[in-house]
């Protein structure tokens, strides 16, 4: 990753400006301050507002951009809208590499605010004098170390709250502010198994856009998953062309949630950051032409964004062709996983000899296994409390026998989580069992139960999922990636 990447300064800038800074706790202009100070920004804080005089928590203010005496890296707006083109004017005067402009009003609104992203282009020589991220965005994360470590922090531009975060692999790019701000938020405090690295609001993209970011965050290594909610599309070309890089990396992925994709939803983006719609047909192009994963809402874009996170920590490699095995204690359930195995694209191969030889052994005569990686392992338990064996140590050897198993890419294991089958299973030593295949986990039962495994699962990198339809769609999705790849 170059050190003089047009993105760099805005994300590691080491002199801050914030204009609009204000005393008010209730104002962006306090959070924007508060947010770099609490969360440890390593840069300086110049306070702007000359309708201001004194400090704001500790950091003196100045009357405009000018009357600071350092040079200036990054200044960020949270001013009127009329006002910054005049603004602007002194950030280039003063030679402000970067500006980031979180106010609302510009094309989104109609007239007025074209006319003035007209004098913002005029002004800055279109671009050419100072670079731009925004307007109408909710700023841009750095997450350099957790909430609750030593290594807290990194750089908060944004105005939303920033308490409980995770340093991970994930990076954010946005048309919409609430990826950087409360969706965030409720995201990492619901699951802090998703470490987030970066997360960027891109708002209407005046001048930097997608490109630029999608263009940083490939080169970084510490960035595995790059996810992207977009209304529009800069220029479908470079798009494409930046995408299919990631094809010949192994351990990066691209997940896309595309806006607009209705009239009503055309709409609703016009409104929201000034993007004007493009056809279906167009989108559905470009996202088959980039080999992007494709995601239909904000569920599954953070879900698959998770698993692909946990993977690529995990050090395993994707799944080349779906051969998976289910594990269930009830045969429902196995007959519903075989027909959404096929919906995917899975499949549930023929075990090797060894693995069979093995599982006639804990299974009783009366009910045999498949010989397809499809088990009902509900007769093994009642064998097992027949001969007064440990259940425990039954599941333990199915477990470690079906994960050996050479036809075998993946295991969906479903477990009933509760008091009543707490002995049915070694959940400590299946979570650290070691293994180069992929284990999904679908956990169903009592609420405090499924929280308590689920904590032990994730902590060594095994997905846990609400639902049986969810836990196979991911692996597909695993699968996909791993086609996209290999076609580059």
């Amino acid at each position: 990753m170059s050190d003089n990447h047009v993105i760099d300064i805005f994300l590691n800038p080491k002199t801050v400006a914030v204009i609009g800074a204000s005393k008010n706790e209730t104002k962006g202009g306090y959070r924007i301050i508060e947010n770099l100070l609490t969360n440890n920004f390593k840069g300086k804080i110049f306070p702007v507002n000359p309708n201001s005089d004194g400090e704001v928590l500790g950091l003196e203010f100045k009357n405009s951009i000018l009357e600071i005496e350092e040079e200036i890296d990054l200044a960020i707006f949270y001013t009127p809208n009329s006002v910054i083109p005049d603004i602007l004017e002194d950030c280039i005067k003063k030679n402000v590499r970067g500006a980031l402009i979180e106010t609302a009003g510009f094309e989104e609104v109609g007239e007025i605010g074209l006319k003035l992203k007209d004098k913002i282009v005029k002004v800055t020589e279109n671009f050419s004098k100072i670079r731009i991220v925004g307007p109408n965005c909710m700023g841009l994360t750095k997450i350099d170390g957790d909430s609750d470590s030593d290594a807290k922090g990194g750089f908060f531009s944004g105005f939303g709250v920033f308490d409980e975060y995770r340093r991970g692999n994930i990076a954010v790019i946005s048309q919409s502010g609430m990826l950087n701000g409360g969706y965030l938020r409720n995201l990492m405090r619901n699951h802090p198994e998703m470490g987030i690295r970066y997360s960027c609001s891109i708002g209407n993209k005046m001048d930097l856009s997608e490109i630029e970011f999608l263009d940083y965050f490939i080169e970084d290594p510490t960035v595995n998953v790059i996810i992207l909610y977009l209304e529009s599309f800069r220029n479908p070309r470079k798009f494409i062309e930046i995408c299919r890089k990631t094809k010949s990396i192994p351990n990066k992925t691209i997940i896309l949630l595309k806006g607009g994709m209705t009239s009503l939803g055309q709409k609703a983006s016009l409104s929201h950051t000034g993007s004007l719609a493009e056809s279906n047909q167009l989108v559905k192009a470009i996202i088959k032409q980039s080999g992007v994963i494709h995601a239909g809402n904000l569920h599954d874009l953070f879900q698959f964004a998770r698993t692909f996170s946990m993977i690529y920590n995990s050090g395993k490699r994707l799944p080349k062709f779906g051969n998976v095995s289910m594990m269930a204690g009830s045969g429902g359930a196995g007959t519903i996983s075989a027909d959404l195995t096929m919906k995917y694209g899975l499949n549930f191969p023929t075990m090797s000899e060894k693995t069979y030889a093995l599982l006639k052994e804990l299974y009783p005569e009366w009910m045999p296994p498949n010989r397809f990686a499809l088990l009902d392992l509900w007769p093994t338990m009642e064998k097992a409390m027949m001969n007064k064996v440990s259940q425990e140590e039954v599941m333990t050897k199915i477990w470690k026998a079906v994960l050996d198993d050479p036809n075998v890419e993946g295991v969906f294991n479903m477990i009933f989580s509760s008091k009543m089958f707490s002995k049915r299973y070694n959940i400590p030593e299946m979570a650290a069992h070691k293994t180069e295949k992929i284990v999904f986990m679908w956990l169903v039962g009592e609420e405090e139960a499924v929280r308590h495994i689920s904590k032990l699962f994730n902590k060594n990198n095994i997905p846990v999922f609400p639902s049986l339809e969810e836990t196979i769609r991911n692996f597909s999705i695993l699968v996909q990636e791993s086609n996209n790849k290999r076609k580059k």
